[in-house]
């Protein structure tokens, strides 16, 4: 352990110097942990950015084989350039949150669904017996954020996710709508469950997951 421990800290420490893939040097770092950590067969997979990279899923959920892809920052681009080594491990379950970083940064709703629907394709294609599971983007709270530049996207959040419930509405996914569980009047990110308008205080994963139970998408 205290080995693979050491290796996985140099790795890190040196991995900036390793940035090939065009999508940042905190990126490549994360995915070569990954490729370093290896990925069991027929895994539960959790996919996104910072609110997937931050979750607790393995201590929240029990499940077994339980994989965590989440990297801060990424976004659509990104998770459709690295799917294709999840897939290689035939995972049993992938659950998906996707888009929040792309719209902060001025992303077209359409060119954003379109990314997701080519992961969902992706997936049907290549490991067809693969559940997926996307979950409706978290709109952030405006009266707390911390980071200006993604102010003011709530009607583009409402646009992408009415699209990405057709794509399940099409049998690609199973839906998941956070919005309720998570969200207030306004339809931001309620501000006690946020450390900043966005990111996750513990309430609010044990509330996520605690949701993905009662809907028997995870074991109890």
């Amino acid at each position: 352990m205290k080995r693979w421990i050491v290796t996985l800290f140099a790795l890190i420490a040196v991995c900036p110097l390793m940035a090939q893939s065009g999508f940042g040097d905190y990126y490549d770092c994360r995915l070569a942990a990954h490729r370093k950590e290896g990925m069991p067969s027929g895994a539960i997979v959790w996919l996104g950015d910072s609110l997937t990279e931050q979750g607790w899923w393995n201590f929240l959920s029990k499940e077994k084989n339980i994989v965590n892809r989440g990297i801060g920052g990424d976004n659509t681009r990104g998770m459709l350039a690295r799917l294709p080594e999840i897939l290689q491990s035939a995972p049993r379950k992938i659950f998906l949150m996707a888009g929040v970083n792309d719209l902060s940064g001025n992303s077209p709703v359409e060119e954003v669904a379109a990314n997701i629907r080519k992961m969902l394709e992706m997936v049907r294609e290549q490991v067809p017996e693969c559940e997926v599971y996307l979950q409706s983007v978290i709109t952030p709270n405006n009266d707390v954020l911390a980071y200006p530049y993604a102010k003011g996207k709530q009607a583009q959040t409402r646009a992408l996710n009415e699209r990405l419930k057709a794509f399940c509405d099409e049998g690609l996914a199973t839906w998941v709508d956070l919005t309720p569980l998570l969200h207030n009047e306004k339809g931001e990110l309620r501000e006690e469950l946020t450390k900043d308008g966005i990111h996750l205080h513990a309430e609010a994963y044990e509330m996520w997951v605690d949701h993905l139970k009662e809907m028997k998408y995870l074991r109890k």
